[in-house]
């Protein structure tokens, strides 16, 4: 329930970082999960007001949840430009499976505020790696990281270099000008899924506001 309970505030502050303005926000919640404090910190390019029913409005259209706007509390910088300049991260990486379907969740963090990228299909061990990647560049596109459309085109989390693992991923990042093809590599040290994240955000670095996590 604990781990339930953490994955749906991700959720929800994920839904809120990609609003217009937004830098970073921090929602609370009680020991039976019940949403008691949300705090964002935005732009001071609307009133706080126009932000609360932005929030509202976002909950209620993607995750189905009424928010009293008095729990909400916004503050405001002057033109940072933070949510530009920040780099985005590793957060977490997951896969739920169901009989022969899978569905990869990974989340990736900049300046306080959670991305989240899903991708669904087969729940064969390829598949799933394949998942994983294609998660990580809808978290990416969420982030509003991305210039254009993200798509895996191969992978390999068999070679070895070294003595070591590596993951290497192939991504055709697809544009109003011409298709790209990125590649990227991460070690695997002990998750793998992680590292295939870490593969996918090397592939794309050259094109996107964003770092790897180191493992």
């Amino acid at each position: 329930m604990a781990f339930e309970r953490h994955d749906r505030l991700h959720s929800i502050e994920s839904v809120i970082c990609q609003l217009r303005d937004v830098i970073s926000a921090r929602v609370i919640a009680n020991s039976s999960g019940e949403i008691e404090e949300v705090h964002v910190l935005t732009e001071a390019n609307r009133t706080p007001k126009q932000v609360v029913r932005d929030i509202e409005s976002a909950l209620m259209a993607k995750l189905g949840l009424q928010l009293d706007h008095r729990k909400v509390s916004v503050a405001q910088v002057q033109g940072t430009g933070k949510k530009e300049q920040g780099r985005l991260k590793f957060s977490d990486v997951s896969i739920s499976l169901e009989g022969s379907k899978a569905e990869a969740t990974v989340r990736l963090k900049r300046n306080g505020c959670v991305y989240e990228g899903t991708a669904a299909g087969l729940s064969s061990t390829n598949s799933q790696m394949r998942l994983v990647a294609t998660a990580a560049l809808r978290a990416v596109e969420n982030a509003g990281a991305a210039d254009g459309t993200m798509v895996v085109e191969d992978m390999n989390t068999g070679v070895s270099l070294g003595g070591k693992n590596v993951a290497i991923v192939l991504i055709n990042m697809v544009t109003d000008r011409a298709d790209d093809l990125l590649t990227g590599s991460a070690v695997v040290k002990q998750d793998l899924w992680r590292a295939v994240v870490n593969a996918t955000l090397d592939a794309v670095n050259r094109r996107a506001t964003y770092a790897s996590d180191e493992q």
